[in-house]
């Protein structure tokens, strides 16, 4: 069972470079993470030799987990009543709740994510030689397997914590992320076939921090020339953003209220929501822990334009009631999409902050090699480490939080 863990564990690292990618600047963006090295240590060399991992101590700590120290959250759905509910939560109370300590607040594990640097703070900590440089800090690493022919970059541009944006800014930046990635798509895949996989989203990293997300993998293309046709983009997106007539950015905000109000057709969906609802809020304190259920709907909200039928677009009798309240214009829909793309992603934006994360295949090692040790690239996971103590950490607040 160890020789299956370590060899699953190994294998991460032959996943596609786009995922590599991700996972690296994952390792950027959030706080005291595990890096699959630390997984592999705990597993084989020197000490894992003279202390090795054994089932035995797995079953120990699972165990332990479920009978000393405990937080318990409860959520009964479907085919039961109250009564029943309340004979469920009896029964784990008997078995497990009664053997154990409750857990502390200060014992459940935050996660929280970092604010990259914008340019004045990248200068700082790197020095005038990124001054000039579009995107500051640069993560790299070279594809681990030997035969590996693609590269991939992905952009990272953080718009900041979800509750410093709110409703408005998260369903603006959901907005956003529709459109872009049509855009994205059509520029770097079909028309200058840089490769097949391209992507532009919306992307949240533990910790509650949101942000745009650029992605791509080509077998020709190497990392610097994807980065530079990527931020070419991103410009090219800003005037595509200006020239669409608002009444059609009213329509693709139409379609993305159909996604967040959409009706779920299985029990396990509806549990998965509910779900969701309860935990992100289980641990934040009595004050602010009532359950964000109608956060959907309050996002659907904002993007809900006048003139746009909802029926029309998500069909007769599936359109949830809606608070009779002032809708927007599309005009000043697209006021807003443009105020947080100029704010937060334009390449003068006063809060931009942009990295970079980029995986060379073996051809373009030398590349790779060429730019170790220059200011604001960072090499590996050690380096990130390093960096990371520079940077402030993002709010951990959801942006529904309200008290209860």
């Amino acid at each position: 069972a160890t020789k299956n863990l370590l060899r699953e564990t190994k294998n991460f690292r032959l996943e596609s470079p786009y995922e590599t990618a991700s996972y690296i600047s994952r390792m950027m963006l959030e706080h005291n993470v595990w890096h699959v090295s630390n997984y592999i240590a705990e597993i084989e060399g020197e000490y894992a030799e003279d202390d090795p991992l054994t089932l035995a101590e797995c079953a120990k700590v699972a165990e332990e987990c479920l009978t000393k120290r405990l937080s318990a959250v409860f959520l009964c759905m479907g085919n039961i009543n109250e009564t029943g509910a309340h004979e469920v939560v009896k029964q784990i109370d008997e078995h497990f709740l009664k053997q154990a300590r409750p857990l502390q607040f200060e014992e459940i594990p935050k996660l929280r994510s970092l604010k990259m640097p914008k340019k004045e703070e990248a200068v700082r900590m790197f020095g005038s030689e990124v001054q000039d440089a579009k995107i500051p800090l640069v993560l790299e690493e070279v594809a681990y397997s030997e035969s590996e022919e693609n590269h991939a970059v992905e952009i990272i541009l953080q718009a900041g914590a979800e509750h410093e944006l709110g409703y408005e800014g998260v369903a603006v930046l959901e907005l956003i992320g529709q459109i872009a990635y049509n855009s994205a798509y059509n520029q770097l895949r079909t028309k200058e076939q840089l490769g097949y996989i391209v992507s532009a989203f919306t992307r949240k990293t533990s910790g509650s921090a949101m942000g745009l997300s650029i992605l791509v993998q080509s077998s020709t293309t190497k990392p610097v020339e994807l980065e530079e046709r990527c931020e070419a983009w991103l410009e090219t997106f800003r005037e595509e953003l200006e020239a669409m007539p608002a009444s059609d950015i009213a329509k693709e905000a139409a379609a993305v209220v159909a996604q967040l109000l959409e009706r779920n057709m299985r029990f396990s969906d509806e549990v998965a929501t509910a779900w969701g609802s309860i935990v992100s809020t289980s641990n934040i304190g009595s004050i602010y822990n009532k359950p964000p259920f109608e956060r959907h709907q309050l996002l659907a909200d904002v993007l809900t334009t006048e003139g746009i039928d909802l029926e029309e677009v998500m069909g007769e009798g599936e359109v949830p009631p809606v608070e009779n309240k002032k809708r927007k214009t599309p005009e000043e829909l697209k006021e807003h999409v443009l105020a947080l793309w100029d704010t937060y992603f334009a390449v003068d934006a006063s809060e931009r902050r942009a990295i970079s994360a980029r995986v060379y295949g073996h051809k373009a090692k030398d590349d790779y090699e060429a730019n170790l040790g220059k200011p604001g690239y960072l090499s590996s996971y050690d380096e990130i480490r390093q960096v990371k103590q520079f940077l402030a950490q993002w709010p951990t607040a959801p942006f529904w939080i309200e008290k209860s």
